[in-house]
């Protein structure tokens, strides 16, 4: 019989480790989870949609659209997305050979976006709450409200207490690296969700058998196709079940089948992207070493997105962390706990730090299924440090107070301070000014779909900014001014009222030649600027 997580707390009494009360293990949760979700849910719409996040949403339209023209291309019909949206990231050749050639060529074409599965869900999603901000961006804060809860659970099967586990949830309900992307749209709260459960099945099934095996080849196959480094996890797993060899040895058939069951599946799709994965290419990723790969997830999961506070909250975080490490190797009854916690973040990190040396690929948010590792070594440093006497309690509860401190004020920076491109403020700055026949120019192009899910006129004027980048192999630019203003000269033709709305102009125009002819051209009549976006008026 499959029982929920929570089925396994006892209904004895439970000390809290920091705290002199007595509380049962279901009301911690409860309550960690209900602080988890306040934290997300007050502030989920502070800030705007950024491209990624619009990207997404026209995924979960183009993607299943694709898919019914491929199953069943009589009942495809035409697409509708809620806002203007790029076309679909599918080779233009795709559509092309029999059925199983155009799936095989569209499904190459959706895991390379990170893995197909969340934009489907997604789309199930909004189909039945909606898309505006709140509704998608509560999908992604579910997920991560039930990591609290996953992550004490866990702590308790691999740490043998309820102490470790809870700390980490309350890390983890708290900590504003996962709070702000338990309020983005992205996969980036289901990956740890699934990690968590996967290794959750897995633990339990050494223990018990049975359906437990499938709760970690189902929550691991699942992750497989939400996002692509999620192979890495089968790795984990091994190791996993490597350290823990005397403990399964009975249920060694159940443990076989299932890493066969995961690994088999998954050999074609390995030997599809060891090629590519071994490729030297430019990616659009900066090459970082190993150290600075470490160091930024550190400063995330122990400061959030803005930093404030570093180095001193991830020297308090990475502190009990190193303690719970160092305590766990020490012990016999813990070093199989301790190795596993220590290898599940740093497998994925050296294998994308390996490939990183041919085709730079590391981003800190794909690597965040390690954060609740962190933390649950963390709880397990403070549990231990409670233990003693003296000034070590008092050491602890400054790093305590400290922790709290850094991650209340990067909470309240992330909720009150816009950091995401503000395309919101800057779609109703124009919203309000804007007059049927007037032009709008988007620098760069891609601004456009994010500026369209907020604008409210559907029928309006619109034209992309030119690429003016382009180099030669003597390394001039193939573009002159002269030549873009002649481009710049059409596309405006007789409009007295031309907008430019710019983003991230560098990447497309780094010197800026778009603007420059408008300047000279035009009279700028009005101006505003909002978080990383830029929206002028220019008259005739």
């Amino acid at each position: 019989m499959l029982h929920s997580p929570l089925s396994v707390l006892p209904n004895s009494w439970y000390i809290f480790p920091a705290m002199s009360i007595r509380i049962r293990p279901l009301w911690v949760l409860v309550v960690l989870t209900l602080v988890a979700f306040g934290v997300r849910a007050g502030s989920l719409t502070a800030q705007s949609l950024w491209r990624d996040e619009v990207d997404a949403l026209c995924y979960a339209y183009e993607f299943p659209h694709l898919l019914l023209q491929v199953l069943a291309p009589q009942r495809a019909g035409d697409l509708t997305t809620p806002c203007a949206c790029p076309p679909p990231p599918v080779s233009a050749d795709w559509a092309e050979g029999d059925t199983r050639q155009r799936a095989v060529g569209l499904v190459g074409a959706m895991i390379r976006q990170n893995g197909p599965l969340y934009y489907f869900l997604l789309r199930g999603w909004v189909a039945l709450t909606g898309y505006t901000e709140y509704a998608m961006r509560y999908f992604s804060l579910l997920f991560g409200v039930l990591c609290v809860p996953l992550t004490a659970v866990l702590g308790k099967r691999v740490l043998g207490r309820w102490g470790p586990g809870n700390i980490a949830a309350g890390l983890m309900a708290l900590a504003p690296y996962m709070v702000w992307y338990g309020q983005e749209v992205k996969m980036y709260t289901l990956v740890p969700f699934l990690v968590l459960l996967g290794l959750y099945g897995l633990r339990r099934a050494m223990d018990e058998g049975g359906i437990w095996w499938a709760v970690q080849v189902i929550a691991t196959t699942v992750l497989f196709y939400t996002h692509i480094w999620g192979a890495l996890l089968i790795a984990v797993q091994a190791l996993w079940l490597l350290l823990a060899w005397p403990r399964w040895r009975r249920r060694w058939r159940g443990a076989l089948v299932g890493m066969a069951l995961l690994t088999l599946p998954y050999l074609p799709l390995a030997l599809w992207q060891l090629p590519a994965a071994l490729a030297r290419r430019e990616t659009g990723f900066p090459y970082h070493p190993l150290g600075d790969m470490a160091a930024v997830l550190l400063n995330g999961w122990s400061t959030g997105i803005t930093g404030w506070g570093w180095p001193w909250s991830a020297m308090a975080v990475g502190g009990l962390a190193a303690l719970g490490l160092t305590v766990g190797l020490a012990r016999r009854s813990l070093r199989s706990a301790a190795l596993s916690l220590a290898l599940w973040p740093t497998v994925p990190l050296l294998v994308i730090w390996l490939i990183s040396l041919r085709q730079p690929l590391f981003t800190d948010r794909y690597l965040i299924w390690g954060a609740p590792a962190f933390y649950l070594l963390a709880g397990q440093g403070a549990a231990e440090g409670w233990k003693r006497k003296g000034a070590a309690r008092y050491l602890l509860l400054a790093a305590g107070l400290l922790i709290l401190v850094v991650f209340a004020a990067n909470l309240y920076l992330q909720a009150a301070t816009p950091i995401k491109s503000d395309f919101r403020a800057a779609a109703a700055y124009v919203e309000a000014r804007y007059r049927p026949g007037d032009l709008i120019v988007f620098q760069i192009p891609h601004v456009h779909y994010i500026f369209d899910y907020y604008f409210g006129p559907t029928d309006y004027r619109w034209a992309d900014g030119l690429y003016t980048n382009h180099r030669t192999a003597e390394g001039g630019y193939r573009l002159s001014e002269e030549m873009v203003g002649r481009w710049m000269a059409v596309v405006v033709g007789d409009r007295t009222t031309v907008w430019l709305v710019a983003s991230e102009v560098p990447m497309w125009d780094e010197r800026n030649l778009v603007q420059g002819w408008l300047e000279t051209a035009f009279r700028r009549d009005d101006e505003a600027h909002f978080a990383r976006v830029e929206v002028y008026r220019y008259l005739r």
